[in-house]
């Protein structure tokens, strides 16, 4: 361990580099306990309401959530278990198919994430073609959850539903379990008549949008293409590191391959430091399965078991 030549020193910074300055690209898929995608089409706006729920296996880690390019996020959250939904930071990106990602690090293990979409509507007829592609969320539970307006008439689903329940208010619902999904998309085609064109919940119940709000205005007026702007910047810091790197490389190469004589000493090795175990504790689910306390249209409280409001007729919704 007497000499080091500087060729050596360039190929491990060289090597090592991109993992630092971009370490998120060499990540694969977001590992998730859970995950439920609810697709709510004409629920309280004529476009399709999607809401995605998820529990992050390790705490910490970062999602990068594909979604449409015509998309309206309407919110962007975390629950601490008790119910609540609390507003999370996000940004913007574009793959290298240019796709919109939504990149966000959830405070909590729980997560959620709303947005609005345009579907095929030629008079009474409705055709959803919903995917999640592959290579961004894995699941050791996924289930998609369907909720059609009341009146819809001759329901098709592909592939089809395990289960179909009518609510309160003669709307549809209809539940997939999925199971273990890894490394492949999530599909869910739907086509329906809605001759009557009503929504769901007509009278437009409060919705997380009043609630939330993950970005400036500013931002979220800013069209998609704009968020790229952070790339030179992210550029610009990768050459300096670069640079700098070289610099302090090249000095230490100079430095040990000068000719020590017969100088032999070998520098103890380094301690490492020991580092204290890091425990995480995960987020307790709730008896009901971590469905809302509260009803989000008027306010009153669930009873354990109620899956729809006893005062309004709203239904439960889940996390």
């Amino acid at each position: 361990m007497k000499k080091f030549t500087l060729p050596i020193i360039l190929s491990l910074i060289f090597l090592f580099l991109p993992k630092v300055v971009f370490p998120s690209q060499a990540e694969g898929p977001t590992e998730l306990d859970s995950l439920v995608i609810k697709l709510w089409p004409e629920y309280d706006d004529p476009g399709l309401l999607v809401i995605i729920d998820g529990q992050l296996s390790t705490p910490g880690d970062e999602i990068r959530l594909p979604i449409p390019a015509e998309a309206k996020l309407n919110a962007v959250a975390t629950s601490d278990g008790s119910g609540r939904l609390l507003k999370n930071e996000w940004t913007e990106e574009k793959a290298e198919d240019g796709a919109r990602l939504l990149v966000m690090v959830p405070e909590n293990p729980l997560f959620r994430v709303e947005y609005y979409a345009p579907f095929s509507i030629d008079g009474d007829k409705r055709v959803i073609e919903f995917e999640l592609p592959a290579g961004y969320l894995n699941a050791a539970q996924a289930t998609i959850e369907t909720l059609l307006p009341p009146g819809s008439k001759d329901i098709q689903l592909s592939p089809p539903a395990d289960e179909s329940d009518p609510t309160q208010k003669d709307a549809h619902i209809f539940r997939r379990t999925l199971g273990e999904i890894k490394d492949q998309a999530v599909v869910q085609n739907v086509t329906y008549l809605n001759p009557s064109g009503a929504l769901t919940v007509p009278e437009t119940p409060a919705t997380s949008e009043d609630l939330l709000q993950s970005q400036p205005s500013s931002q979220n007026e800013t069209p998609p293409a704009a968020t790229t702007k952070s790339s030179p910047n992210l550029w610009i810091i990768a050459l300096g590191v670069i640079a700098a790197i070289l610099i302090v490389g090249g000095a230490i190469g100079l430095w040990l391959t000068r000719d020590r004589g017969d100088e032999d000493e070998v520098a103890p090795p380094r301690r490492a430091a020991k580092r204290g175990r890091s425990s995480v504790v995960s987020a307790k689910k709730s008896t009901s399965g971590n469905m809302d306390r509260f009803c989000r249209q008027c306010g009153e409280e669930f009873g354990e078991d109620d899956r729809f409001c006893r005062y309004c007729g709203a239904p439960r919704q889940t996390l």
